[in-house]
């Protein structure tokens, strides 16, 4: 496929997304001429997206405070009896970094310089780290990856070059705003900077306000990576090694669709100096709560039910397989939250679940199993289901849902559900038709149909 060069940039993107990324820039750009990103708005939902990132963001990192007890640490400045205090320092300290970076956000004439990214890493690591603030002089490793980040004699010059870059990007012109260079520019100061590790803790962190606050000051709204992308996460970040920036931009930019449609959430109920998470509690009784936690933990354990056999399969497969493997990729389980905003309808980025690839010389497929609402044919028996798509065309990491594909090597199975009350899974295949059936059967015609319509010849 071919790539876009980033404009004074070692990166480069797959040019059939250009059109995607278009979108998402016309998308803001309409928004906050319809007065959808108005400061009221803005104003209405920032403490809700405060607490939602301070939240992920550590919890990326092995942050184990809930979102309950990230919001009593840092606006009721609470000790949680029983949860580690370097835990809750890292909420904190991460509200007072968003603090410094809604203050540079708004300095747009100033250009964003080494010493800020410094200021904000000891803000991160106040406390917490002993060398908060200072570039590292030890070699590190990133656990799970396979890219060795700069050498320590080479960091001081490799920051050099990126402040210098970063400086440029980060003083947009009144006619960027909204601008699909200024997305762009967020991906890049990201990877670039996890690239180079400065520091031997809290990369991760501040790699991720720096991407924000690109987007704030080019007129974006905030883009936050969820825990439950975690795995995806890392996944785009060592594809990203390569120079290609392509599948941790479509992460950047579904996590922005998100935000986007979280504010004209926010636009449309027009619920003065109310959050979203506020509105979202008032929707159930605590009753129902409990009824719905209750479910959740059915569905979640017939849902890991399901990807322990497939991956149970795909070791199977190579075993016996004489050319060519399978492998088999887990991004992580839907949370609770995730679960109870698909199962009343509303609206939420595509949240993948696992992906199995099949390969053999020159041939490759990727399927993706992805959670969403429930079809029309599933919507009355499973609210929230598991969809399947695939990577079309070959290693150009855009996956289309199988509903979509007209191609005629295209598997039955498009859609998995679990029927809760009756504790049995469903699946919807392309004939329309929804019928009852056993995982073992479930994934064993996949499979075979897979072989089949891929690698027969």
């Amino acid at each position: 496929m071919a790539h876009f060069e980033i404009e004074n940039t070692p990166y480069s993107y797959d040019e059939s997304r250009h059109s995607y990324f278009h979108g998402l820039s016309d998308r803001v750009k309409r928004m906050r001429g319809e007065g959808r990103l108005s400061p009221e708005v803005l104003y209405r939902i920032r403490k809700y997206f405060r607490i939602k990132n301070i939240y992920h963001s550590n919890a990326i990192e092995g942050n184990v405070l809930g979102v309950g007890e990230t919001r009593q640490v840092v606006e009721l400045g609470l000790t949680i009896t029983g949860k580690p205090l370097k835990d809750q320092a890292e909420a904190r300290n991460l509200s007072h970094a968003i603090d410094f970076l809604e203050d540079l956000a708004g300095q747009t004439r100033y250009p964003i310089v080494e010493n800020d990214i410094r200021q904000i890493h000891s803000l991160v690591l106040d406390g917490i780290g002993e060398a908060a603030g200072a570039y590292r002089s030890v070699p590190v490793r990133i656990s799970g990856s396979q890219f060795d980040p700069s050498p320590p004699e080479s960091i001081g010059a490799h920051m050099q070059e990126f402040g210098l870059w970063l400086g440029k990007v980060s003083t947009p012109s009144p006619d960027s705003f909204a601008s699909v260079a200024g997305l762009l520019s967020a991906a890049v100061a990201h990877t670039w900077f996890v690239t180079i590790h400065p520091f031997v803790d809290g990369n991760g962190r501040v790699a991720r306000l720096l991407m924000n606050l690109l987007l704030m000051r080019h007129g974006y709204p905030i883009a936050i990576i969820s825990k439950e992308d975690r795995l995806r996460y890392y996944d785009t970040l060592e594809a990203s090694q390569s120079t290609d920036l392509t599948p941790f931009i479509v992460l950047l930019g579904e996590c922005l669709e998100e935000s986007l449609e979280e504010y004209e959430h926010a636009a449309r109920e027009q619920q003065e100096q109310t959050e979203w998470a506020q509105s979202l509690a008032q929707k159930f009784t605590e009753p129902e709560k409990v009824r719905a936690q209750n479910e959740y933990e059915v569905w979640k354990n017939a849902m890991e039910l399901l990807k322990s056999y497939l991956r149970q399969t795909v070791g199977v497969f190579n075993e016996l397989a004489d050319y060519g493997n399978v492998y088999f990729k887990d991004f992580g389980s839907l949370e609770f939250e995730k679960y109870l905003a698909l199962s009343r309808g509303e609206s939420a980025k595509r949240t993948w679940f696992l992906r199995v690839d099949f390969r053999r010389s020159d041939r490759s497929a990727r399927y993706l199993f992805f959670f969403g609402h429930g079809s029309y044919v599933l919507r009355e028996r499973c609210s929230v289901t598991l969809h399947v798509a695939r990577e079309e065309p070959q290693n150009s990491y855009n996956y289309e849902r199988l509903d979509n594909v007209t191609a005629q090597n295209v598997p039955d199975l498009l859609e998995i559900g679990y029927e809760i009350s009756k504790e049995r899974f469903v699946e919807r295949k392309r004939s329309g038709r929804a019928s009852v059936g056993k995982i073992e059967d479930i994934g064993r015609r996949f499979f075979e149909e897979v072989v089949a319509k891929h690698f027969r010849t």
